[in-house]
């Protein structure tokens, strides 16, 4: 008959059960081994630099806090769960300011416009702006007033107008292209 031995623990679940017993110089010893593999493993998926750090930090202190959850084996898989989705909550919060900062430039953009329309004789793109605006067809100025007159969101004027947000997306940025083109040209000396 085959004496069965217990399983030996791992290094990293003696460092977890050293911790939980309140030895804080063993989770450093965990923080120094698996620091270094967790930021490689975020740079490979971070779009953003500035969040690797960002994220180990908090895996760690979110592990620290939950330690008692962790079950065995290697530390490592578990805290590249925790990094992931810390990443993937960050990544969609970056995603939103991004966003929020476009729409905000767009506004300026269009009330700088309306300033340059309302006092023409100030600022000479203005009447530029104006007859190119009347160069575009119906639907893109409607566009255009739906969203900066408006004010409403690509996914609203996307419902209003049967399209994608992602369409109205592309088109917003096709028109304001052509819009720089037009002006850009009429700007060029004969």
């Amino acid at each position: 008959m085959i004496d069965l031995l217990p399983t030996e623990l791992t290094t990293d679940e003696i460092l977890v059960r050293q911790v939980l017993d309140g030895d804080e110089a063993s989770f450093r010893k965990l923080l120094s081994s698996h620091l270094q593999p967790l930021r490689t493993y975020l740079a490979l998926r971070a779009p953003v630099p500035h969040l690797i750090d960002e994220v180990a930090h908090d895996a760690f202190v979110f592990a620290y806090q939950h330690l008692e959850d962790f079950k065995s084996g290697s530390l490592q898989p578990w805290l590249r769960s925790i990094a992931l989705n810390l990443l993937r909550d960050r990544l969609k919060a970056h995603a939103r300011d991004e966003l929020k900062q476009e729409r905000y430039l767009d506004h300026l953009r269009l009330e700088l416009a309306l300033q340059n329309v309302e006092s023409p004789a100030e600022n000479p793109r203005a009447d530029q702006l104006s007859h190119c605006l009347e160069k575009l067809r119906h639907s893109q100025r409607e566009i255009l007033d739906l969203r900066y007159e408006h004010e409403l969101s690509n996914d609203e004027i996307g419902r209003r107008t049967g399209r994608s947000a992602l369409a109205i997306r592309s088109l917003l940025m096709r028109v304001r292209q052509q819009l720089r083109d037009c002006i850009e040209t009429q700007s060029i000396p004969s």
